[in-house]
């Protein structure tokens, strides 16, 4: 048995026989992880050497592990149908392997192999027409989420998805040529794959050969106009160019319209997933829904995703599930003072930053605080977060609710995931803190970096952008009814939003009422647990004299 260790710092039990037959492109052994689950680890014959390929890598990694290390027992969201790699394990300058979960019992034939689509297309007639739309459309919903991480599979093959006979759910794999779709030589090659998928797995009679091309005569005459229309613009004909293709979304809200919503379809018993059922929030605006988040130290947390878009002055918000934007931010050093200003709806804001200071707490010197190697601080809620704070105004916040998760959330915007592993984030603490009334909450992130220079280079580079971040409540008692609040209640609320960088950290802070009320009066009250919790937060609140 050989032991490897992956980016994460975890290390795994890799067994010495390889997994059934060795690979073109990597041999594959099972291993175990720290927490004793079995795994896939992929030994790739020719190790990726290019930088920015690793780095699409260690992207892609990221998002495997929130969403597969986040995901609760039984979940069947969109986003866990994605075959992630969850770690990946460097030697040197080179990527020698990756580490996967294993492909779920349910989508592997009797001999233990995967049931492909392409043998879903060898036998149409073992289907039933409901059977396929369903499979059609939660393709169509796993391809979504990758859309809206912007990333392109680039391998969208027969032999990339798997079905299950008894239920329209699929599973992609296969994912090692994951990488931005703003890098891809071709951003709409996904699109033009998936239209070929669906065109065979919802007219097995009428496609042909495999790799037949889109043939217009060749389909039944009472094919809905709506699917042709879009097979036409993803196939070009009628001039259509590779940007016309159709979205994963729109496929999937056309095909769930014309396909499971007739008569004879809706009345199966075999359940359809939900639309959008990411439990991560990867999803178009909905209703908040609760989750349970990767393991807490404390208690768990559960992400709100709240998109604040600031025009000029006027507050625009949508919301979906797992993050907030944050637009118009001028973030500053230079200790110039601001105000965070929130009237009645539509709410007017200004979000203004504190510059760092330095610590001068006896015990510690501070040079130290400035690098990994020689802070000694316990990356800890405990170490980095008071138990309890006194606002300006003399009111008493409590923590609630804290743990310490992967630095880059799935629903963070592209620039933050960017600037954020550009400047090697290592892991971030996360709060919750509630006032003596039960009225107000202050939601906390504290993000670590290898130096002062990457805390700081991230808060200059991200200064005046879109941000979307992390906001985050209890997942049950006071505070959770923020995450279960309706859509027109949550848009109107009125909210402080501010930032800091210190030492090798950057914080952020975002404080609102818990009843979400929409009251210009309530500003000060947030402003101030807002700006005080950043003066009290990191290092210097475990090597303060006690």
């Amino acid at each position: 048995m050989v032991v490897v260790t992956g980016l994460s710092g975890e290390s795994y039990d890799v067994d010495g026989e390889p997994f059934h037959a060795a690979g073109a492109r990597s041999v594959q052994y099972l291993c175990r992880d720290p927490r004793g689950h079995q795994r896939l680890y992929k030994l790739y014959r020719n190790p990726v050497t290019a930088p920015d390929a690793i780095e699409w890598a260690r992207q892609a990694m990221l998002f495997g592990r929130q969403t597969v290390l986040a995901a609760t027992g039984g979940s069947s969201g969109a986003a866990e149908a994605v075959n992630w790699p969850i770690d990946l394990v460097q030697h040197d300058a080179a990527l020698i392997g990756a580490v996967l979960p294993l492909i779920p019992m349910d989508y592997l034939q009797p001999d233990g192999r995967p049931r492909t689509l392409d043998q879903l297309w060898a036998a149409p007639g073992q289907t039933t027409p409901y059977l396929r739309a369903g499979l059609a459309v939660r393709l169509c919903e796993i391809v979504r989420v990758l859309e809206e991480r912007q990333l392109i599979h680039g391998d969208l093959s027969a032999a990339n998805v798997l079905w299950q006979p008894a239920a329209p759910l699929v599973h992609l794999i296969d994912t090692a040529g994951l990488m931005p779709a703003d890098r891809a030589h071709d951003r709409y090659k996904d699109r033009y794959d998936l239209a070929a998928l669906l065109y065979r797995t919802l007219l097995p009679d009428s496609a042909g050969p495999p790799g037949a091309p889109w043939q217009p005569g060749g389909v039944p005459a009472d094919l809905d106009p709506r699917v042709r229309a879009l097979f036409d613009r993803a196939f070009g004909n009628g001039g259509f160019g590779p940007d016309a293709r159709p979205s994963a979304q729109e496929w999937g809200d056309t095909l769930r319209t014309v396909y499971l919503t007739q008569a004879g379809f809706g009345s199966s018993t075999a359940p359809l997933p939900p639309t959008h059922t990411s439990p991560t929030g990867w999803s178009a605006p909905q209703p908040l829904v609760t989750y349970q988040g990767a393991p807490q130290s404390n208690s768990t947390n559960t992400a709100l995703k709240v998109i604040l878009g600031v025009l000029l002055v006027v507050l625009v918000i949508s919301i979906g599930v797992g993050a907030v934007v944050l637009s118009g931010d001028d973030k500053t050093t230079d200790g110039a003072k601001g105000s965070s200003i929130t009237t009645t709806a539509p709410t007017t804001t200004t979000t203004s930053t504190t510059a760092p200071s330095t610590p001068g707490t006896p015990g510690v010197d501070k040079a130290t605080l400035n690098q990994q190697g020689t802070d000694k601080t316990p990356f800890t809620a405990d170490a980095l977060l008071p138990s309890s704070f006194t606002d300006s105004k003399g009111v008493v916040f409590t923590r609630r609710s804290s743990g310490v998760k992967d630095c880059i959330a799935s629903n963070m915007s592209q620039n933050v995931k960017t600037a954020l592993q550009a400047n090697k984030c290592v892991q971030m603490v996360t709060g919750t803190y509630i006032d003596k009334s039960d009225k107000l909450m202050t939601s906390l992130e504290v993000f670590a970096f290898p130096s002062s220079t990457e805390a700081e280079a991230i808060y200059t580079s991200l200064k005046g952008q879109k941000q979307t971040w992390d906001v985050w409540c209890p997942t049950q008692g006071i505070g959770a009814s923020v995450c279960q609040s309706d859509l027109d209640t949550l848009w109107a609320a009125t909210y402080s939003s501010w930032g800091r960088w210190q030492y090798r950290y950057l914080y952020e802070a975002y404080s609102l009422s818990i009843d979400l009320a929409v009251d210009a009066s309530l500003q000060p009250s947030l402003d101030a647990p807002s700006r005080t919790i950043l003066q009290l937060v990191g290092p210097d609140n475990y090597w303060k004299p006690r």
